[in-house]
């Protein structure tokens, strides 16, 4: 029996702006220009963020992996008639196949 029939591949995420901002594209088409976002980058990790405007809205979305999926965070405000902020938390899960078709996927060997 081969030990290579169940060896299971490892990845990581491998993530630049350029990609992220394609990845917010899909969910928020209305995007403004890629240079008009802010990506972040956080210390000691795997996670990172984009801050831009859609619409009316203000997106700050989070990519981080959680209980081994990878997960789109998504902490939205906006202003109403008044002038007080509203805001919102939405959350995607994201499939393999949606990670690897953008290149946010990197094997570990």
């Amino acid at each position: 029996m081969s030990g290579a029939a169940g060896t299971r591949t490892a990845y990581r995420l491998n993530v630049n702006k350029t990609k992220l901002y394609k990845l917010a594209k899909r969910y928020y088409p209305e995007i403004g220009p890629m240079k008009r976002a802010a990506f972040i980058k956080y210390p000691r990790s795997r996670d990172y963020a984009l801050d831009f405007k859609s619409g009316e809205r203000y997106h700050h979305l989070f990519l981080s992996v959680c209980g081994g999926k990878a997960r789109l965070g998504d902490e939205w405000h906006t202003y109403n008639e008044d002038g007080e902020r509203v805001s919102g938390w939405e959350c995607h899960g994201l499939t393999m196949d949606e990670l690897r078709e953008l290149g946010l996927l990197e094997a570990v060997k």
